[in-house]
């Protein structure tokens, strides 16, 4: 999909939220998530690729070891952002930033075996 075909869908859903809100309130939150896991998806379509050429450039650069952890760090701020707006969409600040704490220190403790790495890489620099 392209952004023009994201872009319908998004408006389209978006009316259909809003007509849903006056007529039938209770279907409003279950067509939003509806939509937003559809736009999600659409992402990770595109997403793959990316993961994929990411993946590739590691092995050639050398730094393979590098590549997982940076690569499951996007994917969980893409997941967090996600969870993030959808939250503050529905009026919950205070569980959005919750969400966006874990997030953030779910990536830190992620990269921490990055940051020994890079900490070793240096101080073998520095002995010679």
């Amino acid at each position: 999909m392209g952004i023009v075909q994201i872009a319908g869908l998004a408006l389209l859903s978006v009316a259909l939220i809003l007509c849903l809100k006056e007529l039938r309130a209770s279907l409003a939150l279950p067509t939003r998530l509806a939509a937003a896991l559809l736009l999600f998806g659409a992402a990770f379509a595109l997403y793959v690729p990316v993961l994929d050429r990411m993946r590739a450039l590691f092995a050639l650069s050398g730094a393979a070891d590098f590549a997982t952890p940076l690569l499951r760090a996007a994917g969980i701020a893409i997941i967090c952002e996600l969870a993030v707006s959808f939250c503050r969409d529905l009026g919950e600040n205070t569980v959005a930033n919750g969400v966006l704490l874990f997030g953030k220190l779910e990536i830190l403790v992620l990269c921490l075996p990055l940051v020994d790495d890079v900490l070793q890489i240096a101080k073998e620099l520095l002995n010679f």
